[in-house]
């Protein structure tokens, strides 16, 4: 029996996320003076968003560093404490990532300063960035960097599943980066499919992640994630919007949803990764960017709504590795019944079967889907469209799709 099986996008549904680069508990302003104050305003703003079902990744550096033309100094990792934060502080702050931020974004190193490399053996800050140090690096040199910045946060209670890349970190030497943050990930958490931040595709017309590593002996995989666009709040941009942040949420989706980055992709079915950087949210006292990423959001809930669905980057990243190494075999062709098999686990799994039959019902592992009619799927359901069946299932490592026809 010949049978055409496809894998779809979750529930046919275009996946969306929203990154947020460089945020920390802390920085140094202008050289000299050191805030945090602003940082702990912004993540009580950003939280908000999981309230608007907004998923996907911050960033939280594990090492704050002062930089002026005198001296650099590291003052601190988050885990042992950072010169000019209060313990108190850092730690109501620390608990606030862990409690509630955890709930709605992955949370990821964005490697150990995000500005001079460090040597980990010495704790003593190098005279080149962490960028320039990491495309000379061996496997080994970027697996124990990269494992350092992984197991601070784990010291303070956050598992993150990948990590985010300072600028250009790996971008020459990718191949052994994206080995080097699965090496670091199963030594710090015991993780096998994992992924990175590094690239920004701002003129496709398509964007998807890419599979960039995967071992079917070992069951080991790493992903890396894709953002789709420029980050539109940076000060070129809130210049041309003259600090309208209507103008500025216009870049990504225009209020009727006809025009913008985001809605030039949703109609290709692309996925929809879309990144900013906390200051850009929170350069302005009037917080004019944080007011225009709060549109842009309302709009793709009002005008995508149930057409897209929001994931983190490690679900998005689990979702679209599954949807390049699963296999499937036909175990009986009276009706159609098909065992598929995957190294991962996957929510929401949706797949395609060509059917000129109609059909009476279908099962997964002998628990009946539910039929839907109207688009998109929900979680255990099926549809057919156009003569073709589409179904939607948890993936465990094993599965039995069972369809019954009339």
């Amino acid at each position: 029996m010949t049978l055409e099986i496809k894998s779809e996008l979750p529930m046919l549904k275009v996946p969306i996320s929203l990154i947020v680069d460089d945020w920390s508990v802390g920085y140094v302003e202008r050289g000299e003076e050191f805030e945090y104050k602003r940082t702990h305003e912004f993540l009580l703003d950003f939280l908000r968003l999981g309230n608007m079902n907004v998923r996907g990744k911050l960033s939280l550096i594990p090492c704050i560093v002062k930089l002026n033309k005198l001296n650099h100094k590291l003052l601190g990792r988050i885990d042992e404490g950072i010169s000019g934060i209060p313990r108190e502080i850092l730690e109501r702050v620390l608990d606030l990532v862990r409690r509630e931020a955890t709930k709605y974004f992955d949370i990821t190193p964005e490697m150990l300063t995000h500005s001079l490399a460090v040597d980990i053996d010495t704790n003593e800050l190098l005279n080149e960035t962490e960028w320039e140090w990491s495309q000379r690096q061996n496997l080994n040199s970027l697996t124990r960097y990269i494992a350092k910045a992984l197991s601070i946060l784990r010291n303070v209670g956050i598992i993150a599943t990948g990590v985010t890349s300072p600028c250009d970190f790996g971008r020459e030497v990718e191949g052994i980066y994206a080995r080097a943050t699965l090496e670091a990930e199963k030594l710090i958490n015991n993780i096998k499919l994992t992924w990175y931040f590094l690239h920004v595709e701002k003129y496709r017309s398509y964007v998807t992640p890419r599979l960039m590593y995967f071992d079917e002996n070992n069951e080991e995989a790493v992903v890396s994630i894709i953002s789709c666009s420029k980050d539109y709040l940076g000060k070129s941009e809130l210049d041309k919007a003259s600090g309208d942040p209507y103008k500025l949420a216009d870049n990504w989706i225009t209020a009727d949803g006809k025009k913008g980055r985001l809605v030039e992709l949703y109609k290709n079915r692309s996925y929809l990764v879309f990144h900013t950087h906390w200051w850009n949210v929170h350069r302005d006292e009037d917080k004019v960017g944080f007011r225009a990423l709060v549109e842009t959001i309302s709009r793709i809930n009002k005008l995508l709504g149930d057409n897209v669905v929001w994931m983190k980057c490690s679900d998005i990243a689990r979702y679209f590795a599954v949807s390049k190494v699963f296999k499937w075999k036909v175990v009986n062709e009276e009706d159609t019944s098909v065992i598929f098999e995957s190294p991962f686990i996957c929510k929401n799994f949706t797949i395609s079967i060509e059917s000129k039959r109609p059909i009476k019902h279908i099962k997964v592992d002998e628990r009946p889907l539910r039929r839907v009619k109207n688009h998109p799927l929900i979680p255990n359901s099926w549809k057919v469209i156009n003569g073709k069946v589409y179904a939607c299932f948890d993936l465990s490592r094993t599965v039995r799709l069972d369809i019954k026809f009339e």
